[in-house]
């Protein structure tokens, strides 16, 4: 069908939504979508059901509407569409439209990320921080933990307003998790962002100033003494890890221990940290004695044999 031809068949259906008829003109958006997908006529099916997503909902037929833009995701993929600016423009300016509490918004989030598999990052950034201004911050995380420069920015905003919703002893623990998730996946600069980001957020009460290098040829840089300790020791983390300085990140890890040694996925961050940024190995796991013992009785005959040795060379004892 010539452009022409799509171009008449979109006034149509648009008529048939503004005139309230929206299971009608919702069924013949699917169907003609579906003779377009059949004749490799792609962009004209993409075209006509992006145009009656939006049109749907900005009539609040979310229903149909959500139905719709799923359905062009699936020809996203059948193409398949690259991610690129004009196709992530359309992804998200259907998703603007869709309420929070909308059921096929999550969906339609999930199917978007099954096609944006790649190249996703603005992606991440623009749902992070839709779940930011939301208020869903842990969702906000798991998305800008893997987005831009933005991403980071926000998340720094996330930590401190999530502190503050949870009324924290310490708000600095929140921004522990964003600062550690980065550098364990090497990324120094997105957790600089967050850090500059929190501290920029709201009244950070210090208790004093101190004096450091930050690095051996450097002279002293005055930096801020907080009276959250959870930020001095992130700060004092950053400052580490820019530095050939496996020495003082084990003496910085034993000062803060009782601080975050509860927190264990915090440790198996600091771990993490500690071998990327300075070859320092990770503890072994301690193996589970009883499944050890388990293993041990039902092995067989190599184990029989290591088990009939021992005993030999106890005799020999």
């Amino acid at each position: 069908m010539t452009s022409r031809g799509t171009e008449k068949t979109l006034q149509k259906l648009r008529q048939s939504v503004h005139d309230g008829k929206y299971y009608e003109a919702h069924q013949m958006y699917r169907t003609v979508a579906r003779r377009y997908n059949k004749q490799e006529q792609y962009k004209s099916s993409i075209r006509l059901l992006h145009d009656g997503a939006i049109l749907l909902l900005q009539h609040k037929q979310y229903g149909s509407g959500s139905d719709l833009a799923n359905y062009m995701l699936e020809t996203y993929k059948l193409v398949p569409i690259p991610v690129d600016e004009e196709s992530l423009d359309r992804v998200v300016e259907i998703l603007s439209l869709l309420p929070a509490k909308d059921a096929g918004r999550k969906q339609y989030i999930s199917n978007a990320f099954r096609w944006a598999t790649t190249n996703n990052e603005s992606l991440h950034d623009y749902v992070g921080t839709l779940f930011y201004y939301e208020k869903n911050y842990t969702s906000a995380e798991e998305h800008l933990l893997q987005g831009t420069d933005h991403s980071a920015e926000i998340l720094g905003k996330v930590a401190y307003d999530w502190a503050k919703q949870e009324n924290a002893q310490w708000k600095g623990v929140y921004l522990a998790r964003i600062v550690l998730q980065y550098l364990a996946s090497k990324s120094i600069h997105h957790a600089h962002l967050a850090y500059n980001s929190f501290i920029s957020a709201g009244p950070q009460p210090t208790a004093g100033e101190s004096q450091v290098k930050k690095a051996p040829a450097d002279s002293f840089t005055p930096v801020p003494v907080y009276n959250d300790p959870w930020i001095n020791f992130i700060q004092l983390v950053l400052l580490t890890v820019q530095r050939d300085a496996a020495p003082l990140f084990t003496d910085l890890r034993s000062k803060y221990e009782e601080l975050y040694d509860q927190e264990k996925n915090f440790v198996e961050l600091l771990n993490d940290i500690g071998f990327i940024f300075f070859n320092i190995p990770k503890p072994k796991k301690q193996g589970n004695m009883i499944q050890e013992m388990m293993a041990s009785l039902f092995s067989g005959g190599n184990q029989q044999k290591q088990l009939s040795g021992t005993s030999t060379n106890e005799d020999l004892d």
